[in-house]
């Protein structure tokens, strides 16, 4: 009697172990590594101006832990599923990692030689420096107006009215005199003769009677001086390389199918 009393015994505690151990096993495992509770101790400081209590600590730890279990049952549930959100943004961090693998690599040389292959980018316009006297109503005695503006003595600012985008404008280009007065009123100006009053040209807000000062030819922008441009443009497309031949070197581990569409 005692010996099957044992033996259930023996078989009631293994069944035990084995329950429990199976319910150990399937656990979850959340790890909170030492710099990620770091890094959020040095944004408190930063945001508050002073390191947190122990108090606040063991919270920005447990706002962590419970983060990640929010995380792990979100997973559980296929909530990141079909999520566009979680989608994009999951493709844009490949995309940067795939991308840094490569900007790592880059040297002056390469900098150097995609400027020099596209050259025409880098040019400067020619561009014009002039001032103008802006009427909203057409007048009938403008050339007595250019008279009275040729007479140093006057200011022109006792003349005419205020304009929105100012009085002078310095080395604008075609694109940004258009910008300013309306499409087509940079025409008036590229064949002026320079240091007279000239006018009156119509833009889409009133007349304007124009000086102007100086003319700047096309040019070349130097390297140095395009050096942040050429950088930014460079990486451009060089992330754009990156990813087109990424995803060419994977795409055959996929096969394609295109839903029917109107």
């Amino acid at each position: 009697m005692k010996k099957k009393i044992f033996i259930l015994l023996g078989v009631f505690i293994g069944f035990l172990a084995l329950f429990y151990g199976i319910n150990i096993s399937q656990k979850t495992s959340i790890y909170v590594s030492g710099s990620e509770i770091n890094n959020l101790i040095n944004i408190w400081e930063d945001q508050t101006g002073r390191p947190p209590t122990n108090k606040e600590i063991d919270m920005i730890i447990k706002n962590l832990v419970n983060e990640e279990i929010l995380y792990q049952e979100a997973l559980k549930l296929g909530l990141n599923k079909n999520d566009k959100i979680i989608k994009r943004r999951l493709v844009q961090k490949l995309e940067f990692y795939k991308e840094s693998e490569n900007l790592n690599k880059v040297k002056e040389e390469n900098i150097i030689e995609y400027y020099n292959e596209n050259i025409n980018s880098y040019i400067l316009n020619k561009r014009y420096s002039f001032k103008h006297v802006f009427f909203s109503d057409p007048k009938n005695n403008y050339e007595n107006i250019k008279l009275v503006l040729l007479d140093t003595e006057n200011s022109n600012n006792e003349i005419g009215e205020p304009f929105i985008h100012g009085d002078s404008f310095i080395e604008k280009d075609k694109a940004a005199i258009d910008s300013d007065f309306g499409s087509g009123f940079s025409e008036n100006i590229i064949n002026l003769e320079k240091n007279t009053w000239q006018g009156p040209f119509k833009s889409i807000y009133g007349d304007h009677l124009i000086y102007l000062f100086d003319v700047f030819p096309e040019e070349i922008i130097s390297f140095e001086d395009a050096k942040q441009s050429v950088v930014v443009n460079y990486n451009d497309e060089i992330k754009s390389k990156v990813m087109n031949n990424y995803i060419y070197s994977i795409i055959d581990k996929y096969d394609v199918i295109i839903g029917e569409y109107k």
